[in-house]
């Protein structure tokens, strides 16, 4: 009876292992699984924005070789750089050198289109080039100027940009000077003459996509497709006579219809001309970097928001750093075990778990209102995130100095050492590596914090890059969430661009975090 009950017992035991050990394997499938989905979703995240960001990469901009005429440039003959500034007719040499390609623009109505190629202020480099070199003018000098914006993401394939193929027109008749009908081969009448209906012609107006066609050095835009012809209106003259059979065309279908794009059909025929004959080209886009913010996206950059936000980080770290640290210190090793103590405790905790935003309200009100501080200031703004990040910073450190094995504090106060010896003799550089990684990923939160510089003013458009702690700023989150809410389509890739830049400054922050971990760690 022993032996039964003594086997059954061990049946019941080993039962109850093998489920337990089954329950184990199962939390720690569900959590290697739930990291597996963390990790994913993370990296997909990644992906999207990174994706989303490629059109910024890269630009197209327009390359001319420009006769600096002293006339236009200099009309004072004085060569001093203020009056080539203020009296020089830059954009006017640079339309001066476009209606050489393009004589008959001011004639056919093209002159405002031409003119919207490049804007005002994406020709400001070069005056400052020349105002700089005045000895430029005279010269035939290239240079580079960032294309329309919208111009700018067609040609990267926005808008629609779709089918771009060849073809020869069995036939041609010219109806008047800016009009033209083409009779289609066979083969291309099952491609084009496809987009209509059997029984009707197809006429392309604002409303369904558009075709354009080159030839020549011309572009023309489709009207009406029907029984394998072809009318298409001329929108730019080629330069020698279409042949009457067998000319050979390049055709451009834009899905988007022109009625919903910001681009119009135009503009893309002299784009599209303009980067077949080598005169727009794309290069990486310094500007994204290089340059302060703009209300053009083909001129904006990250550089302001930039130094900004380091400027900010500058002032949030030597005010959060030494206090922090300090309270700690004291809360931990000197501070009497009483009501008020246990009150400040719960009271930091109570700080830590704020909204961000509240902290924004108290700058607004008192170091903006109260002591009349600059708005939109990197002081003001490192002031607010100082005192959102202070919470997070005691605590850290408060862990950290709890971490140190109470043998330091024995041994040091055993050789003769006093209180405050044997804390920032011993206590503390142990406690170094925890102190400083709290700090900086503290610091890395408040680099990603938008709501409470919102309340004091850092939403503002700044043009310049800062100079000094209370000149006008703006940080990069403010810049990305400005970025978002404007309408052109070309800020879209610029706003996925500028968050790829912040996920490298919080990832080199949290890298620098890693390491000084690692180079002070002492294991007990």
């Amino acid at each position: 009876m022993t032996d039964k009950n003594r086997q059954r017992n061990q049946a019941i035991v080993q039962s109850r292992l093998e489920a337990r050990n089954k329950s184990e394997t199962r939390f720690r499938l569900f959590g290697l699984a739930m990291v597996g989905v963390a990790i994913i979703a993370c990296f997909m995240l990644i992906l999207s924005i990174f994706f989303q960001s490629l059109p910024a990469l890269s630009e197209n901009r327009l390359v001319l070789n420009l006769p600096l005429d002293a006339q236009k440039l200099d009309p004072k003959g004085t060569r001093n750089p203020q009056d080539i500034r203020s009296q020089g007719d830059f954009a006017g040499v640079v339309m001066d050198n476009l209606l050489l390609r393009f004589p008959n623009a001011e004639a056919d109505g093209g002159y405002d289109v031409l003119s919207e190629l490049v804007s005002t202020i994406a020709i400001t480099p070069m005056a400052k080039q020349i105002a700089d070199n005045p000895n430029l003018i005279g010269t035939t000098t290239p240079f580079s100027f960032a294309l329309n914006s919208d111009l700018d993401v067609y040609l990267k394939g926005g808008f629609g940009r779709a089918r771009e193929g060849q073809f020869r027109a069995a036939n041609l008749n010219v109806i008047s000077p800016s009009e033209i009908e083409l009779q289609l081969s066979e083969n291309q009448k099952l491609v084009y003459d496809g987009l209509s209906q059997a029984s009707q012609p197809l006429r392309l107006d604002g409303q369904v996509p558009s075709l354009l066609l080159f030839a020549n050095g011309g572009a023309f835009k489709v009207t009406q497709i029907a029984n394998g012809r072809l009318s298409a209106t001329q929108i730019i003259p080629p330069k020698t006579a279409l042949a009457a059979t067998n000319q050979a065309f390049k055709s451009a279908s834009i899905k988007m219809p022109e009625d919903g794009r910001a681009i119009g059909d135009n503009m893309i025929a002299y784009g599209e001309i303009l980067q077949a004959e080598g005169m727009v080209k794309a290069r990486p886009n310094f500007t994204l970097l290089a340059n302060a913010d703009s209300n053009d996206p083909e001129m904006a950059g990250l550089l302001s928001a930039m130094v900004g936000s380091f400027l900010t980080l500058c002032v949030t770290f030597v005010i959060t750093v030494p206090i922090g640290v300090m309270a700690a210190v004291y809360l931990e090793e000197f501070a009497p075990k009483n009501f008020w103590t246990d009150m400040v405790e719960v009271n930091i905790n109570n700080l830590a778990a704020v909204p961000s935003i509240v902290f924004g309200l108290l700058g607004f009100s008192v170091f903006l209102h109260f002591f009349q501080m600059p708005r939109s200031a990197p002081l003001v703004g490192g002031i607010v995130l100082a005192l959102m990040a202070l919470p997070v910073v005691i605590i850290a450190s408060r862990a950290a100095i709890k971490a140190v094995p109470p043998s330091i504090r024995e041994a040091a106060l055993g050789v003769g050492a006093s209180k405050v010896q044997s804390v920032f003799h011993h206590v503390l550089p142990l406690a170094t590596p925890g102190i400083m990684t709290g700090s900086i990923l503290a610091m890395a939160h408040a680099l990603g914090e938008t709501a409470p510089l919102l309340m004091i003013g850092m939403v503002a458009f700044i043009a310049d890059v800062p100079q000094s702690l209370v000149d006008s700023s703006t940080v990069l989150p403010v810049e990305i969430f400005m970025w978002a809410g404007r309408p052109e389509r070309a800020w879209e890739a610029k706003t996925s661009a500028a968050i790829i830049v912040l996920l490298l400054f919080m990832i080199f922050i949290n890298i620098i975090a890693i390491v000084v971990r690692r180079r002070f760690e002492r294991r007990w």
